[in-house]
């Protein structure tokens, strides 16, 4: 069973019944809102496989298998004033995810600190990479459950690893959302702190001419200031209240900024399996990675190669092979990476939560081959739980180039992959964001 972000069952006026712990959803409109098949170049396309087992012997693997689920970015096609995700009290819609813009706070009471939100290098602010909506339906206190990543974007630093990743859990009973789905228009009593302009992080200032605009950082107030806010100054002031032109939030949303990315929806599909193959190419390229996984080690400790001199299968990607390196033949993790990302060129995440063996590393350096920390609140065991793609990068255009290998050679951040391990216990906090662990895999650059 595929490891689903969502509840498993919706029930507007009871309390949800708890789901098996196998459960992994990562949504919560009671299935999953599978993205276009077309669209992010995954099928559903029966092709018959050459069958090397015996067929009980296959069932019994797949149960095995709690398979991966894929998240794909999609352009924010809302109006500029829509409520996504949190900002929406009917939880019923809240799916799949955010890249860049704004984050939407699950408590948005007990926001992070500048200090929290700040990189541990440089001391700078952290832009905000992305958020997930991830739910535990078998875990009362994580009922609602988001897990948000911010990088450093500032070049020494981002090439160094300074990212970092928090998670909030909420029960169905809050303060700031119904306990019923489908609930319209729901308004909190709690008093909310007021939030930077720029970014959506907790503020600490405002802006010494309006007077009503805030911010976080000095950093944030200029880069909004060229954005947009030295033409609004004057309304805001005006009016005493935050005025922005949409010409102004729709370049933000399309294009980012110095310290803001460029927005989008995260959509989540199943990974394909063989059976879903469009052509027979693929279901040998699918087979050829399942017969990799489980193939026995050689005597001196290495994984044995399934793809070998006379191998049909083209694991060419050139912007794969830019945006991670070159020289593909010399690293087998790396094509192996190739080969699985091949089923679906375009994703950006894959989520398997608490399945250790489902980390798919870009290549064999810089692999987490050290123990994961335990958390830091409970002392439980972390797992890995999914993982952000190079793939990302090209859609957050982070230096405006089109080229995936000038982004890697220049850009202000990069990455071969980004793990993230989560507290298997995920631990009650009271609605405060707790900071998990992210490990950073360089790009690969040859050997």
């Amino acid at each position: 069973m595929a490891a689903k972000l969502h509840h498993s069952v919706i029930m507007s006026d009871s309390p949800m019944p708890p789901a098996p712990p196998s459960a992994a959803p990562l949504a919560n409109d009671g299935a999953s809102r599978a993205t276009n098949a077309t669209e992010h170049k995954t099928n559903a396309a029966a092709i018959a496989v050459a069958e090397d087992g015996d067929s009980d012997d296959e069932e019994e693997e797949d149960d095995e298998e709690d398979g991966v689920e894929l998240g794909f970015v999609a352009k924010v096609e809302q109006p500029l004033d829509a409520k996504l995700l949190h900002d929406s009290s009917d939880w019923g819609e809240w799916d799949g995810g955010l890249v860049g813009g704004k984050p939407r706070w699950l408590n948005p009471k007990a926001v992070p600190s500048r200090d929290t939100l700040s990189c541990l290098a440089c001391s700078k602010p952290l832009s905000f990479l992305l958020q997930i909506y991830c739910p535990l339906d078998d875990q009362p206190d994580a009922f609602h459950r988001s897990l948000y990543v911010f990088c450093c974007r500032e070049a020494g630093c981002a090439k160094q690893s300074q990212a970092r990743v928090f998670r909030c859990q909420l029960p169905r009973e809050n303060p700031f959302y119904p306990a019923a789905s489908g609930v319209e228009g729901f308004t909190t009593g709690e008093e909310l702190p007021s939030l930077c302009a720029l970014c959506g992080q907790r503020a600490s200032f405002t802006c010494s001419a309006c007077k009503v605009v805030q911010y976080c950082s000095k950093e944030h107030q200029k880069d909004h200031w060229s954005h947009g806010h030295k033409a609004d100054c004057a309304a805001c002031q005006e009016q005493q209240r935050v005025v922005e032109s949409e010409a102004h939030l729709e370049a933000l949303r399309e294009m980012g900024s110095k310290w803001v990315f460029p927005q989008y929806e995260v959509e989540i599909d199943h990974e394909p399996d063989a059976s879903e193959a469009v052509n027979e190419h693929e279901a040998k390229l699918i087979a050829e990675f399942e017969k990799s996984k489980s193939a026995p080690k050689k005597a001196n400790g290495d994984d044995s190669d399934p793809f070998t001199d006379d191998s049909e299968i083209d694991v060419t990607q050139k912007d794969l092979n830019e945006a991670l390196g070159n020289k593909v033949e010399q690293d087998k993790a790396y094509v192996r990476f190739l080969t699985r990302v091949e089923l679906a060129k375009d994703q950006v995440l894959r989520y398997a939560r608490w399945q250790p063996q489902s980390v798919l590393w870009a290549h064999s350096h810089g692999a987490c081959d050290s123990p994961i920390p335990a958390c830091g609140r409970c002392g439980g065991e972390r797992q890995f739980e999914f993982q952000v793609l190079p793939q990302l990068l090209f859609y957050l255009r982070v230096d405006k180039k089109s080229s995936l290998q000038q982004i890697n050679e220049m850009q202000d951040c990069d990455w071969g992959t980004l793990a993230v391990f989560t507290c298997t216990q995920s631990c009650a906090a009271d609605g405060e964001y707790v900071e998990e662990f992210v490990h950073y895999q360089p790009p690969y650059a040859g050997v």
